[in-house]
This record gives structure tokens, C-alpha cells and sequence, in this order.
């Protein structure tokens, strides 16, 4: 993943030939090139159109595929900034209902092993949701995060839904 720095744009100007996608498409770019190159000169030098023909308004379709792929492109990201708003309220929402659950179990639990237990547990639920949304692997960091209890690494099955089994 390459970072990018708002305030340092132009570099990445150059780096645009390093990129994996423009290295794979290098060559289907300059094939449909040498097309396009081989049918304007086939049209203009051999069979030399008239100006009432209507290969001379080919342009226009051009133009008008151009905007309709536009149009896509554009309500594609706008879906996709839709879907990452709403993650990010949701993941929000997680996160605050969790504070709020802590700040409503301190007073009442005054055992510290059992506070001890809930500080991790609660903590931990976002880290291997995040993980498993990701499908990511979240076992090393469930324990790490957790606790280093022997028993409960015992009690974690990886064949079910990891967050449903970080009360365990």
C-alpha cells in the first residue's frame, strides 16, 4: 500500500509507470492503440470519405459513450463513500456503546479480578470483530489481548464466529 501525503502530490505523478495495474494493462493499451492507429488510417488515406458520409460522425458516439461511463464511475463512488460512511457511523456507534458499557459496570462491579476480566473483554470484541470483518486471522491478538490464561486459549474454537466467543 503506498502512503500518500496530501501536502506531496507530485511525486506520485512519476510514480504512476510503477504501478501494478498500469504495468498489466501496458499491453493492451498499446495493442488497441495500433488498432485504432490501423482503422483512422484505413478510413482517411484508403477509402478517403466523403464529407457526407456517416463514418465522419463516429465522434459523437465516442462522445456520448464517453459520458454514460462517466455516469457510472460516478455513481459507483458515490455508492462506495455511502457504504464507508455508513461503516464508519456503525464502527462509531460500537465503539461508544462500549464506553458506555464500561462506564456503567465500574460502579457496579467491585471484585478487581472481575473488572480485570470485563476491561479485557469488552476491549477485545473490537479487535477480533475488526479482524473477522476482515477476515483476517484474530487468534494471536485475542490472546495477546485478552488474557494469557491457558484455559481460556483452550475454550476458543476457530471453526465458530470468533467475536461471539470473546466472553468465554
Amino acid at each position: 500500500m503506498i502512503n500518500y501525503n496530501t501536502k506531496d502530490w507530485l511525486t506520485f505523478i512519476f510514480r504512476f509507470p510503477r504501478v501494478d495495474t498500469f504495468r498489466k494493462l501496458i499491453p493492451v493499451m498499446i495493442v488497441i492503440s495500433l488498432y485504432s492507429f490501423g482503422i483512422a488510417y484505413v478510413e482517411i488515406k484508403v477509402l478517403k470519405l466523403s464529407e457526407d458520409s456517416h463514418a465522419k460522425n463516429i465522434t459523437l458516439m465516442h462522445n456520448l459513450l464517453g459520458f454514460v461511463i462517466s455516469m457510472l464511475l460516478v455513481f459507483r463512488t458515490n455508492t462506495a463513500y455511502d457504504r464507508w460512511w455508513e461503516g464508519r457511523k456503525l464502527w462509531g456507534s460500537l465503539i461508544n456503546n462500549s464506553r458506555n458499557l464500561a462506564l456503567k459496570l465500574s460502579p457496579i462491579l467491585k471484585d478487581p479480578a472481575d473488572r480485570a476480566f470485563f476491561r479485557n473483554t469488552i476491549s477485545s470484541y473490537s479487535i477480533v470483530l475488526k479482524d473477522h470483518l476482515r477476515r483476517e486471522q484474530s487468534r494471536i491478538e485475542l490472546f495477546d489481548t485478552v488474557s494469557k490464561n491457558s484455559a481460556l486459549i483452550m475454550e476458543v474454537n476457530q471453526s465458530k464466529h470468533l467475536p461471539n466467543q470473546v466472553d468465554c
